[in-house]
């Protein structure tokens, strides 16, 4: 009997996808902090590990999944899962954006995970 396996909505090796835009991107600040602390958590006593990282990541469903680029996934898996191992809370990480997000003038749209402007 042929085993057949399942791909999931994250799995894409080998399927169309158009062409590749092919140019070089500056890491954005909160990229470089974010695969910094990732990597500190990683090195220091294997508090995550990548592949954690991964298996959160592969939970979000299709619809999170497409919206977010690879970094964003990264970063909210991480949350996720430091969430997840009692680490910190979803309110302290809640209370800290809003603090850093009031500081320059911005709010944080939670639902749509982005920032807007509170000057209108």
């Amino acid at each position: 009997m042929k085993a057949t396996t399942r791909r999931g909505y994250h799995d894409i090796g080998g399927r169309p996808a158009g062409p590749i835009e092919r140019r070089e991107l500056p890491f954005e600040d909160w990229q470089k902090q974010s695969e910094a602390l990732r990597g500190i958590l990683e090195a220091k006593g294997r508090i995550v590990s990548l592949d954690e990282i991964r298996r959160v990541f592969e939970t979000f469903g299709q619809d999170l999944y497409n919206s977010l680029g690879f970094y964003e996934r990264r970063a909210e898996a991480l949350t996720l899962l430091l969430v997840e191992k009692g680490i910190i809370t979803s309110e302290a990480i809640r209370t800290r954006m809003d603090e850093i997000a009031a500081a320059r003038g911005l709010g944080v749209d939670y639902q749509r995970r982005a920032l807007y402007s509170k000057a209108t």
